[in-house]
C-alpha cells in the first residue's frame, strides 16, 4: 500500500506541475498579445519618434525667377499623368502602399 501511495503522490505531483507550467506559458502569451494590441492602438513605437530629415538641394538647382505658379504649370505634369506613364506593376505596388498607409492611419486614430 505504501508503494502505490508513493506512485499516486508522484502522479499528482507530475500532473500539477505540468498544469502550472502550461498555465504560466498561456499567461505569458496572452500578456504579450495584449501588450502588442495596446501598443498598436496607442500607436507608440520606435518608428514614430524618428527625426524629420532636412532636404539639401544641390548647388546647381535653379530657382524660378518670377511667378512660381506659372513655372510649375509649365514644367510639371499632373499626378494622374505621372501615374499613367508608370508601368502597371509599379502602379499596383503604389496603390497597395497607399491603401496600407490609409489603413494604418485609420487604426491609429
Amino acid at each position: 500500500m505504501g508503494a502505490s501511495m508513493g506512485m499516486g503522490f508522484m502522479a499528482v505531483f507530475a500532473v500539477s506541475g505540468s498544469v502550472v507550467l502550461v498555465a504560466s506559458q498561456v499567461h505569458k502569451r496572452l500578456l504579450s498579445d495584449f501588450m502588442k494590441r495596446i501598443e498598436s492602438e496607442i500607436c507608440v513605437g520606435p518608428e514614430k519618434y524618428h527625426e524629420k530629415k532636412r532636404v539639401r538641394f544641390a548647388d546647381d538647382v535653379v530657382e524660378p525667377s518670377g511667378n512660381n505658379k506659372e513655372y510649375r504649370k509649365r514644367n510639371s505634369m499632373s499626378k494622374a499623368d505621372e501615374f499613367v506613364k508608370m508601368p502597371l506593376n509599379r502602379q499596383i505596388l503604389y496603390k497597395g502602399m497607399i491603401q496600407n498607409r490609409t489603413l494604418q492611419s485609420q487604426n491609429c486614430m
